[in-house]
């Protein structure tokens, strides 16, 4: 009986997760963010791990977001994210600079983490 009720409850987590990460890629956000990743991220012709390695970012480079403009204000975009279809708890963002390309952007799950922040000022 405890199972059942522990195994609804982490089912709910994982909705309300999955709406929080869908409801977040609808918004806008600074065009710029830059890698934090201390082991840098790899870009990629295509969403996940299958697309080919088109070239790699050191952490703290910056990257431009591709997305459609947010009305009014050029320097932020509704970002174009992308879900691994190998992987569902990972996040993968379209950039258009340095390179175009795919990067990881959030590894959900036990320990949710973004491989890419805002620009500092």
């Amino acid at each position: 009986m405890q199972r059942s009720l522990l195994r609804r409850a982490a089912i709910a987590c994982g909705l309300l997760l999955a709406v929080t990460i869908a409801i977040a890629a609808d918004e806008p956000v600074s065009r710029c963010h830059q890698v934090n990743a201390p082991v840098g991220l790899v870009i990629r012709s295509k969403p996940g791990t299958h697309g080919k390695r088109l070239g790699t970012l050191e952490q703290g480079a910056k990257v431009t977001l591709e997305g459609e403009p947010a009305p009014g204000d050029k320097n932020r975009v509704v970002p174009v994210v992308s879900k691994d279809a190998q992987d569902p708890d990972a996040a993968w963002i379209q950039i258009s600079a340095p390179k175009a390309g795919y990067v990881l952007y959030r590894a959900s799950g036990a320990a949710p983490y973004d491989y890419l922040v805002p620009c500092s000022k």
